[in-house]
């Protein structure tokens, strides 16, 4: 019995995970798993609640899986010396209350009305993102290994930014009723470091890459900007010729290579961790790309007003540049 479903959110796989994974369940007597599926699906379906906690262990299933979720984003970054690592696990774990609270919510409203709540904290909805259960996919069961008192069911799940199948591993336990029920998930923990680990990557290949766009483009603007002294050091900006020679240089050479800089940036393959920075970078052309316009326009007005214009919007790219290092070295092993 296999199913797909894309989920929007990480309250909304831990549900399905539960309704259509873990309820293909084991029971004794003349229960098989398809019969015992189609009961449990069917409590979702009445929004029979007391049914499906018949067969979910809501509290130990959230407990261990907020354990390996939290657990996974502190692992997940391997540059981390060991003594930060436990400052961060010792950080996420005062989230564990609520991230349960929030997800159980969920779960029983889901049960009671069949709608998804989308987690008002924002810490917790950074949570669910960050460590990609937002975005898994259910692919079906693979195998239930049966043993006497507790057996183990492989879960088929996909994530867009792993490329493959993970396995994840649900632990049921039989009940004195002689139903098999979900306990806890095992290894959630490995699911998330390898959702962080690929995305570290990501981060380091953009910071590499934009690193190596700057680099370029700076030394372009050096350039220019000794360009622009060797034209001033020939005369002063009330001469006709100069003023031209400079506002040439504005146009032609600086405000053109702020906008191949931008359009560079601008196409990179941005991950989700440094969208902050991205933006950031793309404002900074902007506002050199109009500190150049308005610096050519003063050359043939003579406006205060203009060159004042034009400073204000230098100033701000400075500020705004030295902001965007500062969140880079952050980024940055």
């Amino acid at each position: 019995m296999k199913r797909k479903l894309q989920l929007g959110t990480g309250v909304g796989i831990l549900i399905f995970l539960l309704v259509s994974a873990g309820f293909y369940i084991l029971s004794s007597e003349n229960k098989t798993p398809e019969l015992t599926f189609i009961e449990i699906e069917n409590s979702i379906k009445n929004h029979d609640r007391e049914t499906f906690y018949k067969f979910v262990d809501i509290d130990g299933v959230l407990n261990s899986s907020c354990d390996e979720i939290l657990g996974g984003m502190a692992d997940s970054d391997k540059s981390m010396s060991i003594e930060a690592r436990e400052a961060v696990k010792n950080f996420t774990q005062m989230l564990k209350a609520p991230l349960v609270l929030t997800l159980k919510t969920a779960i029983d409203n889901y049960v009671a009305s069949g709608k998804f709540n989308e987690p008002e904290n924002l810490s917790i909805k950074e949570i669910l993102s960050k460590t990609g259960i937002d975005k898994i996919e259910y692919r079906g069961v693979e195998k239930i290994f049966v043993n006497d008192d507790e057996s183990v069911a492989n879960i088929k799940i996909f994530h867009p930014e792993l490329g493959n199948e993970f396995i994840l591993n649900a632990v049921l336990k039989m009940t004195d009723e002689g139903d098999w029920k979900i306990i806890r998930l095992l290894n959630f923990r490995e699911f998330v470091t390898q959702i962080g680990e690929i995305r570290r990557n990501r981060l380091d290949q953009y910071l590499a890459k934009t690193e190596e766009i700057n680099s370029v483009h700076d030394k372009i603007i050096r350039d220019a900007e000794s360009k622009y002294n060797s034209i001033l050091s020939k005369g002063s900006l009330g001469q006709e010729n100069i003023r031209a020679e400079l506002k040439k240089l504005m146009l032609d050479v600086v405000k053109k290579d702020w906008e191949n800089r931008k359009q560079e940036i601008f196409n990179l393959n941005v991950p989700q961790d440094a969208q902050t920075l991205h933006s950031l970078r793309i404002k900074i052309c902007d506002l050199e790309i109009g500190y150049a316009e308005e610096y050519a326009t003063w050359m043939t007005d003579k406006k205060a007003s203009t060159i004042k214009s034009a400073e204000e919007k230098r100033r701000q790219a400075q500020t705004l540049m030295t902001e965007a290092n500062v969140l880079a070295r952050r980024m940055t092993h």
